[in-house]
């Protein structure tokens, strides 16, 4: 019989789905005459759910670095904004000049320091702002200004972007968890994996194969799915890798 296991390189996400679907085939059928694989059992799920938190919470740490940066860029995207719109007020051009003062009076009437608001007041505000600056009352003011016109569009993509941001952040679970690194929870989930619940499995099917085996046979695919994702994976990066030097060698 061959010996599966669950790859070294597959990563917690692929280790994590592999660990769902096995739950979820055991989750078939009652194993509650078998003591050692109830066990086994019980035991992946305290564990499981710790290293779903865990990767959870790495992707929050990700997605608040996302806003942190999007944040940055829009606040520059503002500044850029009214340093133009107030340049325009020394127009030689009366027209200009005056467009430039109804434009600078909306500014403030939408907090000319609205990028050092919360996250949420700040995008309310902005979208705002970016909303009268494109309405047929003020657009053509924005149009008589040299140079606003191409900011405008930079500060509304730019607020765009922070509030996506700031969107996929809410779907994160806000209470600080006491959490081990995704790697090292990955790695003690695939050690019960395969040091006990598989050996486990492997003798029992030997011993009776009309109830263990079929369970074994599709926690084996389901193992294999994520392996052959992680191979796949693992060999690109070999041949990237192979590729770079022999660029740097030619």
């Amino acid at each position: 019989m061959e010996k599966i296991r669950i790859h070294y390189s597959c990563d917690s996400a692929e280790t994590s789905n592999t660990i769902s679907a096995i739950r979820t085939k055991f989750a078939e059928q009652d194993w509650s005459e078998d003591l050692i694989l109830s066990k086994i059992i019980s035991d992946i799920a305290v564990e499981h759910p710790i290293l779903e938190q865990a990767i959870e919470a790495v992707h929050g740490n990700t997605l608040k670095a996302n806003v942190r940066a999007e944040d940055e860029q829009a606040g520059k995207d503002y500044i850029c904004l009214k340093n133009f719109i107030r340049a325009n007020l020394y127009a030689p051009e009366l027209e200009t000049e005056n467009a430039a003062k109804e434009l600078w009076k909306l500014i403030v009437s939408h907090n000319p320091k609205l990028d050092k608001q919360n996250y949420a007041r700040q995008i309310e505000l902005s979208n705002s702002l970016v909303a009268n600056l494109k309405s047929p009352t003020f657009k053509p003011l924005v149009d008589l200004l040299t140079g606003v016109s191409d900011r405008v569009e930079k500060f509304s993509a730019s607020t765009a972007s922070l509030e996506s941001a700031y969107q996929q952040l809410g779907t994160i679970k806000s209470e600080e968890l006491d959490l081990p690194a995704p790697s090292i929870q990955k790695d003690q989930l695939r050690n019960m994996i395969n040091d006990r619940l598989m050996p486990y499995l492997e003798s029992a099917v030997d011993a009776i194969p009309e109830k263990y085996e079929a369970t074994y046979k599709a926690i084996c695919e389901s193992i294999e799915i994520n392996n052959e994702k992680a191979r796949s994976r693992k060999s690109l990066k070999e041949t990237l890798k192979q590729e770079k030097e022999e660029e740097k060698d030619n």
